[in-house]
């Protein structure tokens, strides 16, 4: 049967020596696996259209099984994340948290309006890492945890400015009356903490101008890996990646 769906590329794996399997996720928001025959070869057409990414109408065959991609007509390929690591592997990181938290057989459009939701903003000049602190947010209650940051999980204490940190031993944010209680707790900035709760209630679609602090990004990224690790045994690939780009660059500096 032929088959055509708008969708966007959430994983690429190579396949022998000239074969990739692609995982679209579609315009329905469920999960496509799709052989790419000859794809890694220049000469097929096919190498650049089954990139990470790449949003479009992918004709396929499908019978039983993993379909076969027989063309991709592109809509956006994302050109700029080829050209800037940082930003590809938080799109990355936002494409795996997505991806891993649709199971085989979901159908969740939500989950396909927000990674095209990502995408968008990352091409308009939002920052990857800030999106990906948005799908790690958002994703939690996938991977079967959630928490709240707007409040001390010891004291009930509703008074964000004494907030300081974040228990693992609690499982929530502390405020510094409390803070000897856990004395390995993850220290972070209370504007740290009410940022984290803004995103993690606000709508996608209410979301419009996005810019916070360079030093914010990173306290929220650290805290929300960490969480991921704790809670739901987490490991995710493109983290790897950002953690040696980090290190190079505190090596370079």
């Amino acid at each position: 049967m032929l088959m055509k769906q708008k969708g966007i590329i959430v994983k690429s794996v190579d396949y022998g020596e000239s074969d990739k399997i692609i995982t679209i996720l579609n315009e329905f928001g469920a999960k496509i696996p799709l052989m790419a025959r000859h794809a890694k070869k220049v000469k097929s057409g096919l190498q650049a259209h089954t990139q990470m990414f790449v949003y479009g109408l992918f004709i396929y065959n499908q019978w039983r099984g993993m379909g076969t991609l027989n063309s991709v007509d592109v809509i956006n390929r994302h050109y700029e994340l080829q050209l800037d690591l940082y930003e590809n592997s938080y799109a990355s990181l936002c494409a795996e948290t997505i991806e891993k938290s649709t199971e085989e057989n979901e159908v969740s459009q939500y989950n396909y309006e927000l990674l095209h939701f990502v995408l968008t903003k990352i091409s308009q000049g939002t920052k990857a890492q800030l999106m990906s602190i948005i799908v790690l947010l958002k994703c939690m209650s996938k991977f079967g945890f959630t928490t709240s940051f707007d409040h001390c999980v010891i004291t009930k204490s509703k008074d964000q400015s004494k907030l300081i940190a974040y228990s693992f031993k609690f499982d929530g944010a502390i405020s510094s009356d409390v803070s000897y209680q856990d004395q390995h707790a993850f220290k972070l900035s209370n504007r740290s903490l009410y940022i984290l709760n803004i995103l993690q209630n606000l709508p996608i679609n209410k979301m419009n101008n996005l810019s916070i602090h360079q030093e914010i990004l990173d306290e929220m990224s650290e805290l929300l890996i960490m969480m991921y690790r704790e809670y739901a045994g987490m490991f995710f690939k493109s983290q790897k990646l950002i953690n040696q780009l980090k290190r190079l660059e505190n090596y370079s500096h």
